[in-house]
């Protein structure tokens, strides 16, 4: 790899976390700019070959973002090719599932987080595979892999916003499958209990802010959802998010 080649790929990912930054920040405009440069710095680094295994990575996230995800597939599949580190192998393992996921392979998602589970556990990967096996329950009616798992992931860390967003949307989905109307109102109070829980956390969550608004609203509160809503401000939406902003805009409408 020439030096010309290696500074190129470092050049897209500063671009590339600038971006974040920006879009951290709710300055959208400027993180839209920042994405399209980081993508084509990734692609003349990538064109002049022998870039290091976190610059593939990285540009397969970006890939992701922007819902690219066969493309960011393919990127990652020529890293399985190369030498990885048991981290870039976890890593490549976690995102690749999301791909998965986003591609409605659900099962083969489940499978493959599975095996980055079996890696590492953290933070991300509890939220993720959670994540996951909460629409698989909500799919089949059957919970008792999702509670096993939040559960465990409860116990490994009870304050993360994302573990805690799971838990919502499983209880929230347990209420729908549940029969006796006290038992589905009860697990309903819980899902929104950890919603709360969720946004007092990580208030910029998108998908918190829009379950905790939107349970709000079903429940009359139109003050109290407003006032959730009113985080949604400035927001960058993400391809691999599974609310979109046209999903958030039209719960703002709904709810005035």
């Amino acid at each position: 790899m020439g030096l010309f080649s290696a500074l190129s790929g470092q050049k897209a990912v500063r671009t590339h976390i600038s971006a974040n930054e920006a879009a951290n920040a709710g300055k959208i405009a400027e993180a839209k700019q920042k994405y399209a440069q980081a993508y084509k710095l990734y692609e003349e680094a990538l064109r002049d070959g022998g870039q290091k295994n976190s610059v593939h990575q990285s540009f397969a996230i970006l890939l992701m973002r922007l819902g690219e995800f066969d493309r960011a597939m393919s990127v990652m599949e020529a890293l399985r090719l190369k030498k990885l580190t048991d981290d870039e192998w976890f890593d490549l393992r976690l995102n690749y599932a999301v791909c998965l996921w986003k591609k409605g392979r659900l099962d083969d998602a489940i499978a493959t987080a599975n095996r980055a589970f079996q890696m590492k556990k953290c933070a991300s990967i509890y939220a993720t595979l959670g994540m996951f096996l909460v629409e698989k329950a909500d799919q089949t009616g059957d919970f008792k892999a999702a509670d096993a798992f939040n559960a465990e992931a409860m116990d490994y860390d009870d304050e993360d916003a994302g573990v805690l967003d799971n838990m919502g949307e499983m209880f929230e989905a347990m209420s729908k499958h549940e029969a006796d109307p006290a038992k589905a109102a009860e697990y309903r109070a819980k899902a929104k209990d950890y919603f709360e829980k969720a946004h007092k956390e990580k208030p910029r969550q998108i998908t918190t802010i829009y379950s905790l608004a939107r349970m709000r609203h079903e429940d009359g509160e139109d003050a109290e959802a407003r006032r959730v809503l009113a985080d949604a401000k400035d927001l960058y939406y993400s391809a691999v998010c599974s609310v979109s902003e046209d999903m958030m805009e039209a719960l703002k409408r709904e709810v005035g």
